[in-house]
């Protein structure tokens, strides 16, 4: 079978977000069992290392996002990573390789499922959930320009998902929004690597460090980052004084980075070599969210390396979580009563980590995954 897959985020690039667990991961397994070309706007050299077992396509356009695309009809974050002129060739490479099926993985590339044949969109999200609650939680001026992004995105949304001959979604909430639009969707649980490493509980010396990890830069992720240290952290300090909360990821904005210079027990590192060292020295990785959005992929990759994981109550259930292996809490009192039972008794948050570990490893295989996205695959094809 020959399928063309296209993305906003080349697989062959280094990501500070959850493409490097997706995209980069699904796309060397996938060319194992089909013939794979790859087009995404951000891969624009000429050649490509030869050791990919995929063909992929250079680019000539780039992403440049401009004001003028929050006055058009589709959504205006549609235009980060996927320029209009890439719909345009994406239709040309269609037409030249003539590909079995169509493969547009995330919503940005969804613009093509109208104009091929045998199409399947992949979904990390239901976007029009992120947008509702990111809408809920702007205030002032910004306001009405969310309300416009959610209306433009319900439409290009749902439009998107009933024209695919097959949708993909992560995990099983966006499983159950897709399947009522479409009824040829398939639920391909994103494959997690369970290492060597696993967490065992700091000494009893070490002050509490907590770990919020995400790429700062997306508004969602800062979001979180100034509620915890805001209005969770006040909280924890009234029996942990010295407890640290550290914000871990890439490119966080000025905002975020204010965060540590109003106390010194709040850390902003930005970017760091390895994000499992940050999670397996914590007492606890801390990674609530405000607008959800599919599975998110620290809280499953924490739960990987059995590390005590408080979380909300949407995240834990895109990860089939429950309190047998999770800490589950939203409001900050239920945080920051979730930080103290995880580190005043290390032998419980110890034994929760390990079942999250064996869940992960159970539930969360790469066999499985690809072997979801062939059938999404050959429901297309037949259509």
């Amino acid at each position: 079978m020959r399928v063309l897959l296209l993305t906003p985020f080349a697989p062959n690039a280094h990501h500070y977000h959850a493409a490097a667990d997706t995209i980069v991961q699904l796309t060397p397994r996938l060319a194992e069992q089909v013939e794979l070309f790859v087009y995404s706007p951000e891969h624009t050299a000429p050649t490509e290392p030869d050791d990919l077992k995929y063909t992929l396509l250079p680019a000539t356009v780039t992403a440049r996002p401009s004001h003028r695309d929050r006055l058009r009809l589709e959504p205006a974050w549609l235009r980060q990573a996927w320029p209009r002129e890439a719909t345009r060739e994406a239709a040309e490479l269609i037409r030249r390789i003539r590909p079995d099926v169509v493969h547009s993985e995330y919503l940005q590339s969804a613009e093509v499922v109208g104009i091929s044949p045998a199409s399947v969109l992949g979904l990390h999200d239901i976007t029009e959930k992120v947008m509702l609650e990111s809408y809920r939680a702007s205030s002032g001026l910004e306001r009405p320009y969310r309300l416009i992004e959610l209306l433009r995105t319900r439409r290009f949304e749902r439009a998107a998902i009933r024209q695919a001959d097959a949708v993909i979604t992560l995990s099983d909430a966006d499983f159950a929004v897709a399947a009522a639009r479409n009824p040829n969707t398939v639920l391909a649980r994103p494959g997690i690597h369970v290492g060597d490493r696993s967490w065992s509980p700091p000494p009893a010396t070490e002050r509490p460090r907590l770990v919020f990890a995400g790429a700062m830069w997306r508004r969602a992720n800062a979001l979180v980052a100034q509620f915890l240290a805001r209005e969770v952290m006040p909280l924890v300090w009234q029996g942990l004084p010295q407890a640290e909360l550290r914000i871990v990821g890439a490119e966080p904005s000025a905002d975020v980075v204010g965060l540590g210079e109003s106390d010194s027990r709040v850390v902003v590192t930005g970017a760091v070599p390895d994000l499992r060292s940050e999670m397996l020295d914590a007492h606890a990785v801390v990674v609530p969210s405000i607008v959800g959005g599919g599975v998110l992929m620290k809280v499953a990759h924490a739960m990987a390396l059995g590390c005590p994981v408080i979380t909300s109550e949407g995240p834990a259930a895109s990860v089939r979580g429950d309190a047998s292996m999770l800490y589950t809490a939203s409001t900050a009192d239920e945080i920051a009563a979730a930080v103290r039972a995880a580190v005043e008794s290390p032998d419980d948050a110890a034994q929760r980590g390990r079942r999250a570990r064996a869940h992960i490893e159970r539930t969360f295989r790469w066999d499985d995954t690809v072997r979801s996205y062939l059938d999404a695959y050959g429901i297309a094809s037949r259509q």
